[in-house]
């Protein structure tokens, strides 16, 4: 079967809406902010060369188009002729076909990247329902999946739209997120937002935007698995870093603490677990905590307070309490170990693995993300430094809890900004070269040098206009297999 063939007849309605739009639409949405910051964070997050599927593609811009220029490997479905026709010569190093996305076949693990900017809008809800899943299955593990909608409690509602009366189906905003969750996806992050069209007679539109990933193997969420060899415990400077991690915008402790919603004796270890700890005894009402990566004493007074005990050891070295736990959370703890092979099977070790919710979760930070290639690009040469372990870490400990039973993995990434809201790119560079030299001069003799070199990096970072370094974690949650 070829996919570039006419389109079926649930199919045709749209399709003559939208042949009647052609480039109007792209004239009065083609510049969605929303929708090109979407894009951006896709294209900040893809391997080289991906395989991406763009849903609805309309004339191609700008979600093709930005992705193909950046060397992707893009193809884009819509039920409208005229749309691929405009499409197909507006963005010729892309690949468009006219085909109802309800009339693909199943390519389970096909695609890198999956975008749907609107099209669920065209669709009945029990469509909209089924397409999601099979965006879910037809994603590599690892794969991201954008997605943006109209919320509202309706299906195929009437309405007025660019001048033509069609109808609409989607759901409330807050059934999104379950369907995508329910489809084998990671909601990474979500936003509403609104968009003022400039078409005459039109009002404002609430939008929402989810972003995910579909679970799977560590190396896809660790391409850059360097050095070959664990470089040693790493302390942090406590002072520094409270001052740095003031700055998160941050949604990984909500997505680790939900990946244990079902667990009842969790343990939490060391590095920066403090805040997942809090989180986990405000739900569950009690957690255990290892006192390894307890920066100030006012630390352990304050989890004592909330219901978590401190138990004594360090990950590398827990108490003999084996099986005694349903889960085990270490949030990065795994650097600052001497042997982290060891530490992981130690937390497999008190897990009991007949409990039906046993689980270890690993989170580390993501090896590419803009904080990482900073230390490897600028303070380690600089330094004679050993570059970073974080990839290499979260592999080997997928090897470690395979080994012990641990072997049904999934991986998902936490996003993590660190925001400079200075004024202007010049005020964001100084301040954040402040913030990493006065983070990373633990022991460092020329902290001069180090605040120039990334003085030099980050003024060109800044001058991209945004306001923000990405500090993404991968989550790695193992189960035994069932």
């Amino acid at each position: 079967m070829t996919i570039d063939s006419p389109v079926s007849a649930y199919g045709r309605a749209a399709a003559r809406l939208f042949d009647q739009l052609g480039k109007v639409y792209e004239d009065t949405y083609g510049q969605l902010p929303e929708q090109l910051t979407a894009i951006h964070w896709l294209l900040d997050r893809l391997p080289p060369q991906a395989k991406v599927l763009d849903i609805g593609s309309g004339t191609g811009r700008p979600t093709a188009q930005l992705l193909a220029d950046a060397g992707h490997r893009v193809t884009g479905c819509d039920v409208s002729h005229t749309m691929v026709t405009l499409a197909r010569t507006g963005v010729p190093q892309a690949r468009f076909a006219w085909v109802d996305v309800r009339d693909l076949p199943e390519a389970p693990g096909t695609w890198d990247a999956i975008t749907a900017f609107f099209p669920l809008l065209q669709m009945s809800r029990a469509e909209i329902v089924d397409t999601l899943g099979r965006i879910g299955r037809w994603l590599v593990p690892g794969g991201l999946f954008v997605m943006s909608t109209v919320p509202f409690d309706a299906e195929h509602a009437e309405l007025t739209w660019m001048g033509h009366t069609s109808r609409a189906s989607s759901f409330a905003a807050e059934v999104y997120p379950r369907l995508v969750r329910d489809a084998g996806l990671s909601i990474l992050r979500q936003h509403e937002s609104v968009f003022h069209p400039d078409y005459p007679g039109m009002g404002a539109e609430q939008h929402l935007f989810i972003f995910a990933t579909k679970p799977g193997d560590p190396s896809r969420a660790a391409p850059a698995a360097v050095p070959s060899h664990h470089r040693g415990p790493l302390e942090p400077n406590a002072r520094h870093w409270a001052a740095m991690e003031a700055r998160f915008d941050r949604q990984d402790v909500p997505l680790i603490v939900d990946s244990l919603s079902v667990n009842t004796r969790v343990l939490a270890l060391g590095g920066r677990t403090v805040a997942v700890a809090r989180d986990l005894a405000d739900r569950l009402g009690t957690a255990d905590a290892g006192p390894d990566g307890l920066q100030e004493e006012e630390d352990g007074r304050m989890l004592g307070a909330l219901g978590v005990t401190l138990l004594p050891g360090a990950a590398d070295r827990l108490p003999p309490v084996d099986r005694s736990f349903d889960a085990v959370v270490a949030a990065w703890t795994l650097q600052r170990t001497d042997e982290p092979d060891f530490a992981v099977a130690e937390m497999a070790r008190v897990v009991d693995p007949g409990h039906p919710e046993a689980k270890v979760v690993l989170v580390q930070d993501a090896p590419d993300n803009e904080i990482i290639g900073l230390w490897n690009g600028v303070r380690a040469p600089l330094t004679g430094a050993p570059a970073d372990p974080q990839g290499q870490l979260l592999l080997r400990a997928a090897h470690v809890l395979s080994a012990h039973g641990f072997d049904d993995i999934a991986v998902t990434r936490l996003p993590i900004d660190v925001v400079f809201p200075e004024a202007g790119p010049e005020a964001r560079a100084r301040a954040a070269a402040r913030a990493l030299t006065a983070l990373w001069n633990v022991g460092h003799p020329q902290p001069v040098q180090l605040h120039h070199a990334l003085l030099s990096a980050l003024r060109g970072h800044f001058c991209a206009g945004t306001d923000r370094i990405t500090n993404d974690a991968v989550m790695l949650l193992a189960r035994p297999r069932r």
